[in-house]
Formats: C-alpha cells, sequence, structure tokens
C-alpha cells in the first residue's frame, strides 16, 4: 500500500528525471492522481504542459481512438530542445559533424521538426500500418517458436558461466547477466556480428537513457546524441547494403528488403526501422528481466513459489507480473486532434496526452492489491505493451525470452541475495535498474 497522508503533489514527480532516479516509478505521485486527479493538466519545469493519464480504463479507451489522439507530433514526453535563438547556432554544429555523412545530411536538411529518427513509434495511419506490415508476418508465433531452441542455448551458456565453479559468487546482474540473452538474439536477428554487440549495447543506452551521465557519449556535450545517431545510420546503412545484396530470411534482410508502394524505404525510416527494433528489442527485456529478479530477491516467499513449482505455466504468469511490476516503458504520448471531453475535463485540439503505463499497471479499480508482487496473479491485464494499434510488435519475443531465462535460473538458484542496493536509472521513458549487484550460489543444470 502506498501511504499518501504526508504526500503534496508536484507536477515534476510524474516525469522527471531525477525522481525516477531516486525513487523508480513515482508510485506516490501516480496513486495521489488516481485518487484525486486522474487525469490532470500539468506543467513541469522545461516540459510541455500535459495532461496526465492514470487510469487504465482511460488509457485503452484512448489508444482505442488513433485517429483522434495521433503519435504527432509529440510521441514521447521529454524536455523541450534549445531555445529559438540558439538553434542555428546548434544547426551550423550538426552540419559541421555530419559533414562526413552525406545521406545523413540530406535527412537532416529535410527533416524540419520531425528529427532524424521516424520509427513505428512516431507514425500514425495510413504509414503506421504500412511500415508495421512490413516485418509482422517474421513476428507470427511459428517464427518465435522457432528461436526457442537458440534462446535455450544462449542462455544456458550465460547461467553456466554465472555460475562459475559453484562457490558463492557476486555480479552485476544487470550490466553483465540480464543485457546479454535478449541482446544476443535480436543482434543475431539484424545480422550483427557478436564482435559489435557491444556496439549496439552502447548505442542503445546513450539513445534510450541520455538523461544519465553514465550512459551518455559525452555528458558535458548535449549535442553528442547526434554523434550516437550519427553511428547509427553509418552502421545500417552497410547492414542494408549486405542483404540487398544476400537477401535471406533474417529479420533484417525482412527490413532491407521492403518496400512501400514498390519502392524500398526512404533511408530516414529505413534506419529507423532497424533502430527501434535494435533498441527496443533488448532493452526494454533486460529491464524486465533485472526488475523480475529483483522482486523475487526482495518477495523470497515468491521466489520459493517458483522453486516449489518451476512448471512453464507457473513461470507464464509469473513473468508477466515481473512485467506489470517493472513497467519499462513508462510513458508515451498522444496528440489530440479535435477537442473532446474526458472524465468531464475539455480537452482542446492540440492538446497533448502523457499516457502513464506506470500508473496504469498499478490501478486499484483494475489490480487486486496491486502493490503486493503476486507470481501467481490472475487475471493480469497489465498495459506493459500498450494497447490498441501501437501495441509492442516484439512482445511474443520478449515473453519468450522472460519465460527461458526464469524457467533455467530458478531451479538452479542455491542461494541469492542482493549486495548491496540497486542503482536506477535516471530516465523517465524508458527505466529500470541499471545496477544491480547480487551475491549467490548457483546449482549445475541437471
Amino acid at each position: 500500500m502506498i501511504d499518501l497522508a504526508k504526500y503534496e503533489f508536484a507536477d515534476a514527480d510524474v516525469i522527471a528525471p531525477e525522481v525516477y532516479v531516486e525513487k523508480g516509478h513515482p508510485h506516490e505521485a501516480f496513486a495521489w492522481l488516481r485518487e484525486n486527479d486522474p487525469l490532470r493538466l500539468v506543467e513541469p519545469e522545461g516540459y510541455q504542459p500535459f495532461w496526465v493519464v492514470t487510469k487504465h480504463a482511460d488509457i485503452i479507451e484512448i489508444e482505442k481512438q488513433a485517429e483522434q489522439f495521433t503519435n504527432q507530433p509529440r510521441p514521447i514526453l521529454m524536455r523541450e530542445t534549445a531555445a529559438p535563438e540558439m538553434r542555428e547556432e546548434i544547426v551550423a554544429e550538426l552540419f559541421k559533424r555530419l559533414q562526413d555523412s552525406p545521406k545523413l545530411l540530406e535527412v537532416m536538411a529535410s527533416a524540419g521538426e520531425g528529427g532524424l529518427i521516424r520509427s513505428l513509434v512516431q507514425m500514425d495511419a495510413p504509414d503506421h500500418q504500412k511500415y508495421r506490415g512490413l516485418v509482422q508476418p517474421w513476428f507470427k508465433p511459428t517464427n518465435i517458436k522457432a528461436l526457442e531452441e537458440r534462446l535455450d542455448t544462449v542462455i544456458q551458456d550465460v547461467l553456466d558461466k554465472m555460475m562459475g565453479d559453484g562457490s558463492e559468487q557476486t555480479v552485476d546482474f544487470a550490466q553483465d547477466i540480464a543485457v546479454y540473452p535478449p541482446l544476443r538474439l535480436i543482434t543475431e536477428l539484424l545480422g550483427v556480428p557478436e564482435e559489435d554487440e557491444w556496439r549496439i549495447l552502447k548505442l542503445t543506452n546513450e539513445l534510450f537513457a541520455g538523461d544519465d551521465p553514465e550512459m551518455q557519449r559525452m555528458a558535458d556535450d548535449p549535442l553528442s546524441i547526434f554523434d550516437t545517431i550519427k553511428e547509427i545510420y553509418d552502421y545500417f546503412d552497410k547492414i542494408t547494403e549486405q542483404f540487398r545484396a544476400q537477401p535471406n530470411e533474417q529479420l533484417a534482410s525482412y527490413i532491407a528488403n521492403g518496400k512501400i508502394d514498390g519502392e524500398y524505404l526512404p533511408f530516414k525510416e529505413l534506419i529507423s526501422y532497424y533502430t527501434i527494433v535494435a533498441t527496443a528489442g533488448h532493452d526494454t527485456t533486460r529491464n524486465a528481466i533485472t526488475g523480475g529478479l529483483h522482486a523475487l530477491i526482495t518477495n523470497p516467499d515468491q521466489l520459493k513459489k517458483l522453486q516449489d513449482d518451476p512448471s512453464e505455466n507457473a513461470i507464464k504468469l509469473a513473468v508477466e507480473e515481473m512485467i506489470r511490476w517493472s513497467t519499462p516503458v513508462v510513458q508515451f504520448a498522444r496528440t489530440a486532434q479535435q477537442d473532446c471531453e474526458i472524465r468531464g475535463k475539455q480537452i482542446k485540439k492540440g492538446d497533448c496526452l502523457g499516457l502513464m503505463y506506470a500508473s496504469a499497471n498499478f490501478d486499484e479499480e483494475k489490480f487486486e492489491n496491486p502493490f503486493s508482487f503476486d507470481v501467481a496473479r490472475k487475471p493480469n491485464h497489465h498495459l506493459a505493451f500498450g494497447t490498441g494499434p501501437h501495441q509492442c510488435l516484439g512482445l511474443l519475443l520478449a515473453r519468450l525470452e522472460m519465460r527461458i531465462f526464469f524457467q533455467q535460473l530458478i531451479p538452479r538458484i542455491e542461494s541469492i541475495e542482493l549486495d548491496g542496493g540497486p542503482e536506477r536509472l535516471r530516465a523517465s521513458f524508458v527505466h529500470g535498474l541499471k545496477h544491480l549487484n547480487i551475491r549467490y550460489k548457483l546449482k549445475p543444470r541437471s
């Protein structure tokens, strides 16, 4: 339970990265809003005003109306960019940095307010359906099932190394263990050689956790994010050339050779497609794996339940609870295309709504005892993968990765405990534990 007796709501509490690094998901703020003002207009310093949507039912209803509530022009709640008087200076510096990347310079010259990334996250109909359809056939259940054997091998190797010589060990689980199964799989699917895994990991950290000094390319250079984007463009441009020369059934080949209205994807959309698959395909899953293990360690009775019954069905239920509990993607934003009314509030055309999945997943009206971690929770209609037409394309893959990981790990745990307090990401879009030091002992696999 959340005790709100001494809590005083502040607009910044729902979105400021400084809050997330200290507290994790701001459950006090969300609980206060659900109880007192479930649809509230806020104006946190450094952000454009937005309506905070905190209720499970409201998010579902908004997501159903994709034409009324669009991704553009603001798909994510982020701090505003530099003041207008600084933009000419910034643009000049960017053109200087990108002068050896003519394709990217061309994209930048025509990007306008749209930026240098345009993936499914930024798209509305009809482009969203067209671009999603490019790889939708690859994500069918039969293809995902075929990955199970490969995942088994990858995870066995990771856990064998984690076990060491069988004596008590220590490790930063977030950085050294949880990251590798989803990273290895998604890089293989994208045709990235094993020696370049580090590059994808580094770029993901820089792209998704730009407010965290530990993850930034250069913490004292606010334009270093563009160096990250340049590296992404250059790297996947080469991948495209390879798969157009030699197409195959890998996911990367679907992207490289995909066509919209008979034409290859424009360069910006092409590279953005790789980017969203490469980053979202592993970063959110590692956060859910890390958050899930932390929840098991801090709720030993729930870990004991799974040790007593590590069946596939029991693990599947537990994985859904881990995903709800950790909710790696905190929020997305939508913009109203017409005046409307929600919960008696007048929403104007052009107003921004922040869909707070990390609040919806603890909504007391939807979940019994939402602040209790329950590995047997059923039903568990969480919104961690979103809902409606923008529901996460890779949800089957994420569930499979987590189910196999914990199905292998839990029977091998002889002892496990925290080795110091966890450290959280300084980020309020994709959020999780960036360091989780544990002390443990694993059994050999049977």
